[in-house]
């Protein structure tokens, strides 16, 4: 990721491994956007945890486990997400349907790396005419769904 990719949030490189994160001016339009976000993607983007970067069931550091169908994507499809066995964080399960466009650009071309280290930085909902976009920043790469709504289902707490 090379510097701004969101509309908003903010996930911008400082040095080698390190970032400035801040949802901030996104939360800020947040509440303006209720009306224009289907309701799963308004739920998923207003859950209090979400850019809580000490909560249980924040986005920040997830790691992609499945990758999106860019070429010819279709109508619904799921990503699945885990944090690896971190006691007390769960996994996440993000299903889109009426897709209309899936974009995965990674910085230098290469296949979408899987590893803890291309975690998600952070991750933007937005309405477009008939539904939304998600665009999610990993360290190395970008992820940009056109769908008509989204539902996030976050596994049961660990009992580690």
């Amino acid at each position: 990721m090379k510097g701004q990719v969101m509309r908003y949030v903010v996930v911008e490189r400082r040095g080698h491994g390190t970032y400035w994160h801040d949802p901030q001016p996104y939360l800020t339009v947040l509440p303006s956007l209720h009306d224009t976000l289907p309701a799963g993607a308004w739920s998923f983007a207003t859950d209090p945890d979400h850019y809580d970067f000490s909560a249980p069931n924040c986005v920040k550091d997830l790691v992609l486990r499945t990758t999106p169908p860019t070429t010819n994507p279709s109508a619904s499809f799921d990503l699945r997400f885990d944090r690896g066995p971190i006691p007390g964080h769960n996994g996440l399960t993000l299903s889109y349907n009426g897709v209309t466009s899936a974009e995965l650009i990674t910085e230098d071309g290469a296949p979408f790396d899987r590893s803890a280290f291309n975690s998600l930085r952070l991750d933007e909902i937005l309405p477009t005419p008939g539904g939304c976009t998600h665009e999610l920043a990993f360290t190395t790469a970008t992820i940009k769904i056109t769908c008509a709504d989204l539902q996030a289902n976050w596994d049961p707490p660990s009992q580690h």
